[in-house]
């Protein structure tokens, strides 16, 4: 995993700490040997005693509520049947998972789960904290989490309760798993049907968040409540306006959450977002890249972070369902679909959509990722090729076709620009924009002939594969009839020698870019600005923007 971050504004005090260490140890390389100890002992108590005061500084504090802006209503609160980060960004605080992706994203942390132990290759032994409790409203009333919520919570994430079709995320464990034994309160074993490489990792997953069954039961479904055992209960959704989150008085770790609650205002202007965090009516938000320069300049005082994102931009095709939705004319030829990855300039896509802020993709897996292609495998950008092989397929004159994508400025500007470069071909892009949850609801339905989409932040390589490209019944977000793919990818998840996984993820992915129903176009460098007073925990994953247990602010 390559850096997460940078922090641009640090500590006066932590700044002179470090410029003295560095001048005592440059005096100890030339000091003669008598004198090395002493400096270096003294340039370690320096540095001890400097950590000292900044701990001393920096103990956090209890109290105030945490304001931020989402750019558009979660379409609904269920974890198990979402795929956007609205939803995660309230469930990883009103619920808790049996763990949790940690913060570069290279393994896991213990969440609900004291310990978890690999039995075998298909055997995994977890151990829950005892006296952990749902949050105390209807119908749990503060009732003890057991092994059985856990059964039910991750067996319907796989589709056994409800229409499979709906759980975004059955592509986890349909099929894959055996059995779920409960010995007892606090023992979970799951038994797999086979060695299945990604498995803790999607347990780690935010989308399997815990919940009760008899939430379920009496709402039908989690849309729009959120009750579960996390640091924060949820006070108000309000659709338009905002969604506010309150201190879980109960909550199981100790000494947790510092906040007082966590409110979101719903703001797709991204100038009034700007505009609120100036005046001080928020107290952290995201940025749009050309809006850094104003905070720098309006509220000196800020910082800002940027680190990588997660989600990768993408140009797609219509679905192909074999048997019941077909490839339609242009598009069922691959030639087409190839020269429309040809005709894109990825470096100049990303500088007018995004300032430049990003990284261009190549294959499915975005570039922060180890298992990512390298750019030797870079499809090339080459206009007048793409032309000739229109020609060739049929198309000298081009064609018109229809895209679409959300009505958000972040989406709008590269559709403008993927619009002008592919008109240079000879293509004529009808451009629709729609509201956010008319989207999606439209790209669940498969009923498009090309769209403008980001793919999801993943959190194992192969959920950029077979939730897109994988065998049609657990393909949710896409589907795409190639058998041969089917069996790579099928066959990559029961390999547990990570170094022949990655090889043939490589070769998985080499082959997408053959068929070529999707155009990697880029991720974007990410900025959040957030009041110096504000302290907090940083997750690389996109669904994990809001960690509000580790948060704290200091009386301002």
């Amino acid at each position: 995993m390559r850096k997460a971050r940078k922090h641009y504004f640090t500590g006066w005090s932590m700044w002179m700490m470090i410029l003295g260490i560095i001048l005592s140890l440059a005096l100890v390389s030339t000091a003669p040997a008598q004198m090395k100890k002493s400096l270096s002992e003294k340039a370690r108590k320096i540095e001890a005693q400097e950590a000292k005061k900044q701990k001393a500084a920096l103990k956090p504090q209890y109290g105030g509520i945490f304001r931020s802006a989402m750019n558009a209503d979660p379409r609904s609160l269920d974890p198990a049947m979402e795929t956007a980060g609205g939803t995660t960004a309230v469930t990883v605080n009103t619920n808790n998972c049996l763990l949790r992706l940690n913060p570069e994203m290279t393994g896991w942390e213990l969440e609900l789960a004291e310990s978890v132990k690999q039995v075998d290759d298909t055997t995994y032994e977890f151990k829950i904290h005892k006296g952990v409790k749902f949050h105390n409203i209807p119908p749990v009333n503060g009732r003890e989490v057991t092994s059985e919520d856990v059964k039910y919570s991750i067996e319907r994430v796989g589709g056994m309760y409800g229409k499979k079709t709906d759980m975004k995320h059955s592509y986890y464990f349909d099929g894959k798993i055996k059995s779920i034994e409960t010995p007892d309160k606090y023992t979970i074993i799951f038994k797999l049907n086979q060695p299945y490489a990604p498995f803790l990792r999607y347990i780690a997953s935010p989308w399997c968040a815990i919940v009760a069954k008899e939430v379920v039961d009496k709402y039908g479904d989690l849309k729009n409540v959120a009750i579960g055992t996390g640091p924060f209960i949820l006070k108000e959704f309000i659709k338009g306006s905002h969604i506010s989150l309150v201190k879980n008085p109960n909550y199981w770790k100790k000494g947790l959450p510092y906040l007082d609650g966590i409110t979101w205002k719903i703001m797709p202007d991204p100038a009034s977002v700007l505009s609120a965090f100036i005046a001080g009516r928020l107290d952290g938000c995201g940025l749009y890249h050309f809006q850094v320069d104003t905070v720098k300049k309006e509220a000196p005082d800020a910082i800002i972070d940027q680190f990588p994102g997660t989600h990768m931009f993408v140009l797609r095709v219509q679905p192909w369902i074999e048997g019941k939705q077909p490839l339609k004319p242009p598009l069922d030829k691959k030639e087409v679909r190839q020269a429309i990855s040809m005709a894109i300039d990825k470096p100049r896509l990303l500088k007018l959509a995004w300032g430049g802020f990003g990284h261009e993709g190549v294959g499915p897996i975005p570039p922060v990722y180890d298992d990512a292609l390298k750019p030797a495998d870079q499809v090339k950008y080459n206009p007048e090729k793409a032309k000739k092989m229109l020609a060739d397929a049929g198309y000298p004159n081009g064609f018109s076709i229809e895209l679409i994508t959300w009505n958000l400025p972040y989406m709008t500007a590269p559709a403008q620009v993927l619009k002008e470069m592919l008109k240079e071909v000879g293509i004529d892009l009808k451009l629709t924009f729609l509201e956010f949850a008319q989207y999606f609801n439209r790209a669940y339905r498969f009923d498009y002939q090309m769209s403008l989409h980001v793919t999801t932040a993943g959190v194992d390589p192969e959920e950029w594969l077979i939730p897109y490209y994988g065998p049609l019944a657990g393909s949710t977000y896409y589907k795409w009839s190639n058998p041969e793919l089917w069996k790579m990818i099928t066959e990559q998840q029961q390999i547990l020698d990570v170094k022949k996984r990655k090889a043939l993820i490589r070769d998985i992915q080499l082959k997408i870019m053959d068929d070529s129903p999707y155009t990697y176009l880029y991720t974007q460098i990410r900025f959040i600005a957030r009041r110096p007073y504000v302290h907090l925990k940083f997750y690389l994953l996109d669904y994990q923007p809001i960690v509000g247990e580790t948060y704290w602010m200091e009386k301002h």
